[in-house]
């Protein structure tokens, strides 16, 4: 899916949010957002989900204004995982996971096969099969955190947007999730605050202060005069034990 975003403002109340945002994702991106705490990446996210409205500008989800598509069309072809997300329901994981089949559910439609399958499928991605039968209180909150993906993957959408996934992970989990939001053929976009896992990214976008600052490659973007003009640290570049490029931070000087 590709996604298109053309001079969006957002703001609460009369405080401004957004400022003139224009970007386009092309479809089978993995896009990286980037910037400082309040640069507005969680509101962006939002926006690009459908739950917060411009006051100026929109969004383009495939061609069609964002909101101008249906509730239940968007909600097959848009999954959103939020930074904090809680039910006080005593749901089982699989159950929770099912809740991502939701749209898909009608009077003329009852549960299938295929949703078995898709909720099966997800739970496999992210390594909670065995902890189907839990409950959703008794989980820690990396393992829930692993539940809010595989929600979003059983919903099997076009576009899969997520605003900083790693929290609360272990490192194993954390590299296995990037790795798997690498591996799928849909279009993603993720936030992130560690700026080593946006070097995995096909593009970069940079917010600061409400405003699209850079986008380009991870190596453009995160060059050193820009991660100290953003977010004033010094930055050295070099390679992994796997060859991949890596950065050290230090205090601006």
């Amino acid at each position: 899916m590709r996604l298109e975003v053309q001079a969006l403002s957002a703001r609460v109340h009369r405080t401004p949010l957004l400022q003139n945002i224009t970007l386009r994702i092309e479809p089978g991106e993995l896009f990286g957002l980037i910037g400082p705490n309040g640069s507005g990446k969680s509101t962006l996210m939002r926006c690009l989900a459908g739950l917060r409205r411009a006051y100026v500008g929109r969004v383009l989800a495939g061609g069609a204004d964002l909101v101008r598509i249906p509730a239940r069309t968007r909600a097959q072809r848009i999954a959103f995982v939020e930074q904090q997300a809680d039910t006080t329901d005593r749901l089982t994981v699989r159950e929770a996971v099912e809740l991502g089949r939701t749209p898909y559910l009608s009077p003329l439609r009852g549960w299938s096969g295929v949703d078995d399958a898709a909720v099966s499928d997800a739970l496999g991605a992210v390594e909670m099969t065995t902890f189907a039968d839990r409950l959703w209180h008794t989980l820690s909150g990396g393992e829930r955190q692993r539940v809010h993906i595989a929600r979003a993957l059983a919903q099997t959408p076009d576009l899969l947007l997520l605003d900083e996934p790693t929290n609360h992970l272990d490192i194993r989990h954390q590299l296995s999730l990037m790795e798997l939001v690498g591996s799928l053929p849909i279009t993603r976009v993720v936030a992130l605050h560690d700026l080593n896992q946006a070097t995995a990214c096909d593009r970069i976008g940079v917010l600061k202060g409400g405003r699209l600052f850079a986008t380009g490659s991870p190596t453009e973007v995160l060059s050193e005069p820009l991660l100290a003009e953003v977010f004033g640290v010094a930055a050295m570049r070099h390679a992994g034990p796997d060859g991949s490029p890596r950065l050290h931070f230090s205090h601006a000087l």
